[in-house]
């Protein structure tokens, strides 16, 4: 079943998992501990079970809390609500310090992330963890909620003018929510489980850190691993959505004019060393294997081998069929005349 907020809040994404669960949303203090262990919220012990209020140490960006029978305790205090409502998405009214240290948070940990890779790699192990307590049916629902979320963020957003979208309580920027949502779909595209465990992370990361997403989004690719490049500008996240989940229903274009090329305007480096093969002497893209003039490696030169982006070649994704872009040349051709 599918949320029914289409609102990229922290709140709303664990309860995709709560629903199918059956289960209630944790109160907010438990609720980032959670999903973000040792991060957020620091417990400290209880024995006598006395109802001692959180307290936030700012030097520290952390929360301290005790258990009182079973929950961590919040107690009276305003600035616990209104910094866990900030980051949970759910904070009612206008505390602007608070406002300004959730911000302070939501900085700490984005830099925690780009400096140490065991963070994300820890959140997501917690997030294996979680899908490991479903049953293969609760899991299949939990699947098809994620995705009927994620494209529900895309709508959700592009029928929302500029001035709605900056006037909102929590606002983010384009470019961090495209980035995050579009790293979840692509995940997700992928079909298996890492990939709905990486979906589920992105989802929950742009939840908390909102524009601060952006960061880690920057410098590891969807899967958590690090990226050696900047991610560009995109076209429409619907339409980006849309191509991930029904490629079948896009035909292939071709805008070039080189004719002579059995594979036009494809860039082919060396598997061994990375150097650009095309920029060799004697290079033909015809040749089934081209030997590489630098370090000697046979490189196969066929469909089969042309990627869409370096994470699309470490997934083993590749979307070119040789048919359809002879069919897409020759369409080219026509129209030009020739």
């Amino acid at each position: 079943m599918a949320n029914k907020h289409n609102e990229l809040r922290l709140g709303y994404v664990t309860q995709l998992y709560y629903d199918c669960c059956d289960q209630a949303v944790p109160k907010q203090l438990d609720l980032l501990a959670e999903w973000f262990p040792d991060l957020l919220i620091k417990e400290e012990e209880n024995p006598d079970n006395r109802k001692t209020e959180a307290e936030y140490i700012d030097t520290e960006y952390m929360i301290h809390a005790v258990r009182y029978n079973g929950s961590l305790y919040a107690g009276g205090s305003k600035r616990i609500s209104q910094i866990t409502g900030r980051l949970t998405g759910t904070a009612k009214g206008n505390q602007e310090k608070e406002r300004k240290t959730a911000v302070l948070i939501q900085k700490h940990l984005a830099r925690l992330m780009v400096d140490d890779m065991d963070v994300l790699l820890d959140l997501r192990d917690n997030v294996t963890g979680h899908l490991d307590r479903l049953t293969e049916e609760q899991l299949s629902s939990f699947d098809e909620s994620v995705f009927d979320f994620i494209m529900e963020l895309a709508e959700g957003r592009a029928a929302k003018s500029a001035y709605e979208i900056d006037s909102e309580p929590f606002p983010m920027d384009d470019e961090a929510f495209d980035m995050i949502v579009y790293n979840a779909g692509y995940q997700l595209s992928l079909g298996d489980r890492l990939g709905l465990i990486n979906a589920y992370l992105w989802l929950l990361l742009g939840g908390l850190l909102r524009n601060e997403a952006a960061r880690p989004a920057r410098i590891f690719d969807s899967s958590f691993a690090p990226a050696y490049r900047q991610v560009s500008e995109t076209p429409d996240l619907r339409s980006k959505l849309h191509f991930l989940f029904f490629p079948e229903q896009y035909e292939s274009v071709y805008y070039g004019d080189d004719f002579e090329s059995r594979f036009p305007d494809i860039i082919w480096k060396c598997d061994s060393c990375g150097d650009e093969l095309n920029r060799q002497e004697g290079f033909d893209d015809h040749l089934p294997v081209w030997q590489c003039r630098k370090c000697g490696y046979l490189n196969e030169i066929s469909a089969d081998q042309i990627y869409d982006s370096d994470e699309d070649y470490g997934n083993g994704i590749h979307t070119t069929d040789e048919k359809e872009l002879k069919k897409a040349v020759e369409r080219r051709k026509k129209e030009l005349g020739k």
